[in-house]
């Protein structure tokens, strides 16, 4: 028979046992897939500082929406902490082989951004036009959307098929009226 010495030393030895292998293995599991951040959409995301306080200006679904004859039109949501404004967008397509491309003709007029407001590109008043030879759904781009303070927001974004039901409804022009 065993003693009840015996019994605890055993009993506290495999309590020990647990706490060490589960401390050992509470840093498993942090890499998890549900645990990384993403964009739950087909653009991209670009955060920049900007204001006194550093807060972030925020770019948000960063794409171009494009036909297979290489127009189309930059898609993506900014809001501001500061008054700003988006005077420019330029980039370069990217060809097949995914070397650098055709540089995008880019049309369209400065979009003034409020503090704290949303401004949405696909607004016909806020629209940036894009063509270039090598410009083709399925494919991306380099893009570089350049702000009045200097701030510069830079990504390779994905070119979406304007005949995609997601974006066939989207447009950088005026719609007609019925």
């Amino acid at each position: 028979m065993e003693s009840s010495t015996r019994r605890r030393r055993r009993a506290v030895s495999t309590f020990v046992a647990g706490v060490g292998a589960s401390l050992l293995l509470t840093g498993c599991g942090f890499n998890m897939q549900t645990l990384q951040q993403y964009t739950p959409a087909h653009g991209v995301n670009v955060d920049l500082q900007a204001g006194e306080a550093n807060r972030q200006l925020k770019v948000r679904n960063l794409l171009v929406v494009a036909d297979e004859d290489g127009s189309g039109f930059v898609s993506a949501s900014i809001v501001s902490p500061v008054a700003d404004r988006l005077v420019k967008v330029e980039g370069n397509a990217h060809k097949m082989d995914n070397s650098t491309g055709a540089p995008l003709n880019v049309s369209g007029s400065a979009v003034t951004l409020e503090a704290n407001r949303l401004a949405v590109l696909t607004d016909p008043q806020a629209a940036f036009t894009v063509t270039s030879p090598d410009l083709k759904p399925g494919l991306t781009v380099d893009l570089t959307l350049t702000f009045a303070s200097g701030l510069q927001a830079s990504a390779i974004a994905p070119v979406m098929s304007a005949e995609d039901p997601i974006y066939a409804e989207i447009s950088a022009s005026p719609r007609p009226t019925s």
